[in-house]
């Protein structure tokens, strides 16, 4: 059974609810390590005085203490910590590596048995952790043994859920198909293992490419935790990746040597002359007294802004996921360090898994934070299904207008958007050339194409972006006459190549598109509700029926469509931050009459219809059919088992989601049958 479910979604970060025997916590989180006898500050501190939600702690060290191990089994892990919150403990791995201890050591189904037996919320089998320095055929040997054991080990976890490390050293198939393995094991949470030396020698690239590998076969509705990752430097990035649980010592270990952790990066005390902090230590104090300190106070001092500073920037990672803003915080970060940077650029390079996880139906804006900026997955989203839907590909003649997208079209060039009103679109085909790509007039409106903040002058890395997706676009029209309208902007350098091209003819003004005969029957909202319908579902237009008493209502203010209307019912109304549409009940058996896909129609068990019907959402148990290819964020049809409609609402799951979580809504339900 489940007991994690998401709340929302950003690239392939989860903000999500993780469910213990000792409490529910938010992801992503960190759990700060604690020893057993040695810890300065107590996990009841750690979450009264810091804010954290949960705590890890050694289960070998607890089991080879005598005054550790009859404490806890008198009194369990949470009597020895005195803690009540959630506990999860680990099994020893890292010591048997770190310190060489010798095989035997550790028994793998005994130390598992004893995390059971002192009431662990989440136990950890003991895996076996391979040095990056190590070869191939023994980091095989290393993976076959830990999934032996983890086969061993399932069994006997009981009550306690039980953590299924993958490892497989710097192999990313070996990491592949130690996940696939695992993934058909009863676990609850999957750490990925065997990165601490690889943080330690700053090999934020490899772990970038060992994430990605690991998160492709695992299962949706089981947590993933980056084992012994405790540097806020590198919490954005990992969640972007799709980890939700990180743990560390390094506020401790790092206090203890004199430095302090910042989400840029690292310093050391006795090179600063200021503090650049607000937590509470660095906003009391300053570093003469700091210095001062005799070294036990000192080291307690730096290790406490190192755990508000660690605490402090998981906050903001889960507002980031929450707001949309998780890929500009990473790329904020990134440039604490050069190797970051290029685990961030490395990142981008494999980019697909984490464009086919984010949500649809965004609507923050996109503040340019570089080349990158580019290859967002909004971005990426945006230009592939332009490029694959958009149902115009026939016309006498395209202009080309190019624009940073920082300002609505229409208030920038009313001129170009009244003549493009006035016409056909086998009359006239209006691109606007944006750092972003092409932007069809008819889907102007569509998050990000105005919800892009750009500078007015940018590298040519960018122009070679926005020229191939230019490219892109006029590659999948046929026209008879091209223009391209100069103004002063930055994407009008990209005109020249373009205009030798295809043809285009370079004019100043409008003139020319004034003398093309305007259309009398030309009507701009069936236009655009044709291009938006194709957009958003991959619907042809011409499949509508009675399209003839259609009616648009338009915003006063702002000239936009608001509502599409038949007989005064409302069938679907236009979201301006998104520029999408959301279709009322009556819109949903509008779809379905014009033969929506599979893959937006969601289906639930007959027992539980009547809660949609009431409003209520569709709860990820009870679906019966997702597609795999329905994205999160999407606006979708609810049905019964039999294909009756129930609803209409915005898929908070992707497909594979919706089926395997067992917690958690799959689609907030907008609108039900009456």
């Amino acid at each position: 059974m489940s007991h994690f479910e998401i709340r929302a979604k950003d690239g392939l970060a989860r903000l999500g609810r993780f469910t213990t025997a000792h409490g529910t916590v938010k992801t992503p989180l960190l759990m700060p390590v604690v020893h057993p006898g040695k810890s300065a500050i107590t996990p009841r501190d750690l979450i009264d005085k810091f804010g954290f939600q949960m705590v890890i702690t050694n289960s070998y060290i607890i089991r080879s203490h005598d005054r550790f191990r009859a404490k806890a089994i008198e009194s369990g892990v949470h009597g020895l910590l005195d803690f009540d919150g959630p506990i999860m403990t680990d099994s020893g791995t890292f010591q048997m590596y770190f310190h060489g201890l010798a095989e035997g050591e550790i028994d793998p189904l005994e130390i598992v048995e004893f995390q059971k037996s002192i009431g662990s919320d989440i136990g950890t089998i003991l895996d076996v952790f391979s040095d990056p320095k190590v070869g191939r055929t023994k980091v095989e040997q290393d993976v076959a043994v830990s999934l032996e054991r983890a086969r061993l080990s399932v069994p006997e976890k009981g009550e306690m859920m039980l953590a299924g490390t993958i490892q497989g050293g710097i192999y990313e198939d070996l990491r592949e198909s130690s996940a696939k393995e695992l993934a058909l094991m009863d676990f609850d949470v999957h750490p990925i293992g065997g990165v601490v030396p690889l943080m330690e020698q700053y090999r934020y690239s490899e772990i970038v490419r060992i994430v990605l590998a690991s998160k492709k076969h695992l299962p949706p509705d089981r947590p993933v935790h980056l084992f012994g990752c405790g540097h806020p430097m590198l919490f954005a990035q990992a969640a972007l990746l799709g980890c939700d649980l990180f743990d560390s010592a390094s506020y401790a270990k790092f206090a203890e040597s004199g430095r302090m952790l910042f989400p840029t990066g690292t310093m050391h005390l006795d090179q600063l002359e200021e503090l650049p902090c607000e937590c509470p230590i660095c906003s009391t104090t300053d570093v003469k007294e700091l210095l001062k300190l005799d070294k036990p106070d000192r080291d307690l001092s730096l290790m406490s802004h190192n755990l508000h500073a660690s605490a402090a920037e998981m906050r903001r990672v889960r507002q980031a996921i929450r707001d949309g803003k998780l890929f500009e915080l990473a790329a904020a970060r990134s440039v604490g360090h050069p190797t970051l940077l290029e685990a961030f650029s490395t990142m981008m390079r494999n980019s697909e898994q984490i464009v086919q996880s984010d949500p649809l139906g965004k609507s923050a804006s996109i503040m340019y934070t570089g080349p990158e900026t580019l290859h967002r997955p909004e971005m990426v989203t945006f230009h592939s299904r332009v490029i694959e839907r958009y149902p115009y590909h026939t016309t006498e003649t395209v202009l080309l207008v190019p624009h940073l997208g920082d300002r609505p079209f229409a208030d920038t060039l009313p001129k170009a958007v009244e003549e493009i009103r006035k016409r056909s679109n086998e009359r006239l085909l209006l691109i606007f050339v944006t750092p972003s790509g092409a932007i069809p007039w008819e889907l102007e409106h569509v998050h990000p194409a105005q919800q892009c903040i750009f500078p007015q002058h940018f590298g040519e890395i960018e122009l070679v972006v926005t020229l191939q997706r230019i490219h892109e676009m006029l590659d999948n029209l046929t026209f008879k006459h091209g223009f391209w309208l100069t103004r002063d902007t930055a994407t009008d350098k990209v005109g020249p190549d373009i205009q030798r091209q295809y043809g285009l003819e370079r004019i100043e003004n409008l003139e020319r598109i004034e003398e093309i005969p305007i259309d009398d029957n030309a009507s701009w909202e069936k236009r655009k509700l044709h291009a938006l319908l194709a957009y958003q579902w991959d619907i042809d237009f011409s499949k509508m029926q009675d399209s003839q008493k259609l009616q648009f209502v338009t915003s006063r203010s702002t000239g936009k469509i608001r509502y599409v209307k038949r007989n005064d019912k409302i069938l679907f109304t236009l979201v301006p931050t998104t520029g999408l549409f959301t279709p009322t009940y009556e819109g949903g058996l509008e779809l379905i009459q014009m033969n929506l896909d599979a893959r937006y129609r969601v289906a639930i068990k007959n027992e539980v219809s009547e809660f949609v019907v009431k409003g209520k959402s569709a709860l990820a148990k009870f679906v019966t059919h997702a597609d795999p290819l329905l994205r999160a964020g999407e606006e979708v049809i609810v049905t019964d088992e039999q294909g009756s409609l129930l609803g209409v609402g915005r898929a908070l799951l992707n497909g594979s989601e919706m089926r395997a979580f067992s917690r958690g809504v799959a689609v907030t339900t907008r609108h039900s049958k009456p």
